[in-house]
């Protein structure tokens, strides 16, 4: 039974689509079945931003017929003085977002400075942004036709960010071990990109803004390796430094399992774009695009437009929507 947090996120993402076949809305409706299904023992339920965030991916990549009113929103640039200070406030489209916190964050490790300090350097004009550094990471499955694509910092989505430049890397496994206490850039992204968020229960915050933490100390042994490395935001690191909750992480799987001193415990499932259920959910939404976009394709063909005393009379295939987008697959529990 959902509660009235979680239907109202779902309803917020439902409503800002436009009107796709009803076959389309059946098919998010059976993929979030099956994604809030639990699937072992004290698995904690999805936050109602995880459930919002998931319709709204399943959706974006599902059909490119689909489109969010959020497009269609305007720039919005607000400015608040208080006293002596003051707030500036842009809202841009996420992708956007993505480019112009990676251009501040470049800007304040080349100049040693804070983010704040550095957008004020860029805006002034006291420095220039760095033109081609700008780096945004990018996950995507390169051995599947129409596989969706993940950005860093935006979610899911038919098309990455254009770039000038591409470099791939090949996370189709774990990199080594690292030599000292920090993460590689290579290992760090593999993280990132397996854990999706803080992995505490109910933690939303992304995973590429928090630290990893190595689940047996760098200084009792443990290894800098991603089968020995959590993403936790700051609250929750302090909460595991100080003893007040303690996890094991299963490597092949990628689930947490959480002990607390009280004797309860939980479970969260990874949900980054490199773990084992997003792996399969893009497989399966890859080729239930392709196979969707196929048959669109043939109706296209088919379809023919003939004029019959000045008529326009349009000649096409009348099967229910429903039938014409089934293709067999059956549904991934996940």
């Amino acid at each position: 039974m959902l509660d009235m947090q979680a239907l109202v996120a779902i309803d917020q993402v439902m409503a800002k689509l436009g009107n796709p076949l009803s076959s389309v809305v059946a098919e998010i409706d059976s993929q979030l079945s099956a994604w809030l299904t639990p699937t072992k023992p004290n698995q904690v339920f999805p936050s109602a931003e995880k459930i919002r965030r998931k319709v709204r991916d399943i959706a974006k990549v599902l059909d490119d017929s689909i489109e969010f009113r959020d497009k269609r929103k305007k720039n919005r640039y607000s400015l608040l003085t208080r006293g002596e200070r003051a707030s500036i406030e842009l809202e841009v489209d996420s992708k956007v977002g993505v480019v112009i916190h990676e251009t501040i964050k470049l800007a304040a490790k080349e100049h040693d400075v804070s983010m704040a300090d550095a957008l004020i350097l860029l805006i002034t004009g006291k420095i220039q942004p760095e033109a081609g550094k700008v780096v945004v990471h990018e996950y995507k499955a390169t051995d599947v036709e129409g596989a969706p694509v993940y950005v860093q910092g935006h979610g899911w989505t038919g098309e990455g960010v254009p770039a000038s430049k591409t470099v791939t890397r090949d996370f189709s496994e774990a990199p080594g071990p690292c030599d000292g206490y920090q993460p590689s850039e290579f290992t760090r992204k593999y993280v990132e990109g397996r854990d999706g968020t803080c992995r505490a229960p109910g933690c939303n915050r992304p995973a590429w803004t928090c630290q990893l933490d190595h689940r047996i100390n760098y200084s009792d042994g443990g290894q800098t390796h991603a089968s020995n490395l959590v993403a936790l935001c700051q609250h929750h690191h302090n909460m595991k430094t100080d003893g007040r909750a303690f996890y094991i992480l299963d490597p092949v799987t990628g689930d947490v399992v959480w002990l607390y001193e009280d004797g309860t415990w939980a479970v969260t499932e990874a949900t980054g774009p490199l773990a084992p259920a997003s792996k399969v959910w893009a497989r399966t939404i890859a080729e239930d695009v392709v196979a969707h976009r196929r048959k669109m394709h043939e109706e296209a063909r088919a379809l023919k437009v003939e004029v019959d005393g000045g008529e326009m009379v349009e000649i096409f295939d009348k099967t229910d929507p429903a039938e014409r987008y089934s293709n067999g697959y059956d549904d991934i529990p996940f």
